[in-house]
């Protein structure tokens, strides 16, 4: 007799930040895989899906399963919306695995979960909740506040002495904890392995509810992280296992689901093209207003000319050290205009930036008279500002950016801050002051979370595939019909634009609708119950491009004032207060 032809199916697995596609045969009853391939989507996976699909040519195939978070966006004849954990416990019959007690624990882009099977062969699932979603994607994005990949800063903790313990179970949290000991000069690479091991002990505390006598393995896109599996392996009290299927263990499942289905029911036809899978489904977003309509609210100032050989001329220097970014300004003592200014990322180290920006200004042949700091990271630069101009060590000013940028802010108004609200967002602080006969009468700023601040808006442009904050800006420009994200965390907000663009909305118009979500936030979180001043000005980095000052003016209805470089009136500012209090000559 003629053996018959073996079965070909397909599984995929449609992640929060990637692709993976199984083919298999199936003989003798058994699924044997055939290719296996995992794609970065980038925001955009169904189109990364219609690319493999093509590659391994799925569409001969007799049936094809569907798991992960868009699985949803498919339609029969494929076997869509498959069970994430159904789907784990499918790929358990079809890989190589001991029968007996076990453990899984997976981290992926969404968060973390985990599969315990006992003796009996009982089957349990848990998983994180939904506030903890993003700690694979927050982790490349924490990386990249420090100016490394994921792979450098798992090296990084591989090789550190010590463990600096961070939070680790809500994303935003998490990030502005790092960046704030970052900025305190603590070490990276303890950092990082303090970050891990916090993933590694909340990862297995879901194993740990029903601890079976059984090996522990690790799955998802963490399991390449040496240092993370450590953790886990530190937490579970044994070695730790990553198995050949870790980075496709849900794919092959719903590849096997696929042949369950094909084996019992026969085979289907699947469409040439994968497209034709594709559900429309019902609007849940809805578009706001084009932010460009209200370019004609936003009123930049000029900034007056540098006369030739300024720069030489004595002046205090001005250094502000952000979370993410940091600033130099030398203002002149003759004008109180700023003569020269820089810019460079903190990358976690503010003592590093001021020796860069310090270095730059060198470069000038500067008179620099007195220094002024100001920022997150003031206190610990203040050492290096002294030991590099060692004769102006007491003509050193240390002050908050609340005041250096309202003493910025009433320079540059032309009522001197009568009546004047400032709004500044920055890379990961927001903050509000309200100005009154040239005093600042209240203020505030952004609690723990550094939800809705400039930081958000690089990373989610990242995610997207745009890594310079000037395209994104140009792209938000250009956005007819923003969708509403809303303006809760950041984690749902980034969650929200990844099914509003399943839904049709193009990445001009996320920008947008990112931009709107950091308004919103700012207005009910920072600002709160309180009312403008007859002047609003805007101020802080994100404020240096049109698009987030039109967006402003679109929710406010007020006409918004932007200074002159409103990324530098923080270094500005302190260099202005230090001019007045040390009355430098």
């Amino acid at each position: 007799m003629t053996a018959l032809p073996p079965l070909r199916v397909a599984g995929c697995d449609l992640g929060k930040a990637t692709v993976r596609l199984v083919v298999a045969d199936v003989r003798d009853g058994r699924v044997h895989v055939d290719r296996a391939e995992i794609r970065p989507h980038g925001g955009r996976p169904l189109d990364a899906l219609a690319e493999l699909y093509d590659a391994l040519a799925v569409r001969h195939c007799a049936a094809f399963g569907a798991t992960g978070l868009y699985a949803d966006e498919l339609c029969p004849p494929a076997l869509h919306s498959l069970p994430e954990d159904a789907c784990l416990d499918a790929a358990l019959g079809v890989v190589d695995v001991d029968r007996g007690p076990l453990h899984i624990v997976r981290v992926g882009a969404r968060g973390y979960s985990a599969l315990v099977r006992d003796a009996e062969g009982r089957v349990r699932h848990f998983s994180s909740d939904k506030c903890s979603s993003g700690t694979g994607e927050t982790m490349v994005k924490i990386a990249g506040r420090f100016g490394l990949s994921i792979e450098e800063a798992d090296a990084l903790a591989v090789r550190a002495a010590e463990a600096i313990p961070i939070t680790a179970r809500c994303s935003v949290f998490a990030k502005s904890e790092m960046t704030h000991f970052g900025n305190q000069g603590r070490p990276a690479d303890a950092l990082f392995r303090g970050y891990f091991e916090s993933i590694g002990r909340y990862a297995f505390a879901l194993v740990a509810r029903a601890r079976v006598d059984g090996p522990v393995y690790a799955i998802g896109g963490g399991a390449r992280l040496r240092s993370l599996v450590a953790a886990l392996s530190e937490a579970a009290g044994t070695d730790v296992i990553v198995p050949p299927w870790a980075q496709t263990a849900e794919a092959l499942g719903a590849c096997a689901l696929a042949a369950e289905h094909a084996v019992a029911r026969g085979a289907v036809t699947l469409p040439d093209d994968v497209r034709a899978l594709w559900r429309t489904k019902p609007r849940r977003f809805r578009a706001l207003g084009a932010p460009r309509s209200y370019a004609d609210r936003v009123r930049r100032l000029e900034a007056p000319r540098v006369p030739d050989g300024a720069v030489r001329e004595p002046a205090v220097l001005g250094l502000d050290l952000g979370s993410t970014g940091s600033k130099a300004v030398l203002t002149s003592l003759a004008t109180g205009e700023v003569v020269f200014d820089a810019y460079d990322r903190t990358r976690g180290n503010p003592v590093d930036a001021a020796r860069r920006l310090i270095a730059q200004v060198a470069r000038q042949q500067a008179d620099v008279r007195a220094i002024g700091l100001t920022g997150s990271g003031r206190e610990a630069v203040a050492t290096v500002a002294r030991a590099a101009f060692a004769d102006a060590g007491d003509r050193i000013v240390v002050e908050n950016e609340i005041v250096a940028h309202a003493t910025a802010a009433i320079r540059c108004d032309p009522d001197r801050g009568e009546s004047l609200s400032v709004v500044e967002i920055g890379g990961q602080d927001a903050k509000f002051i309200q100005i009154a006969g040239g005093q600042i009468v209240e203020s505030d700023m952004n609690k723990a979370c550094s939800a809705g601040t400039g930081s958000f808006l690089e990373e989610q442009a990242a995610f997207y595939g745009v890594h310079d904050i000037h395209e994104f800006t140009r792209r938000a420009m250009n956005a007819d019909r923003p969708p509403d994200l809303g303006q809760m965390c950041t984690v749902f907000v980034a969650e929200a634009a990844g099914e509003a663009q399943a839904e049709g909305y193009g990445v001009d118009d996320l920008f947008g609708g990112f931009q709107y979500s950091v308004i919103y936030n700012y207005l009910n979180r920072v600002m709160g119950q309180r009312t403008f001043g007859r002047r609003v000005f805007f101020q802080g980095k994100p404020a240096s491009g049109p698009s987030l000052a039109w967006t402003l003016a679109a929710v406010t209805g007020r006409e918004v004032w932007v200074p002159p470089n409103p990324g530098a009136m923080g270094a500005w500012g302190i260099g202005l207060v230090a001019l007045r209090e040390l009355g430098v000559d």
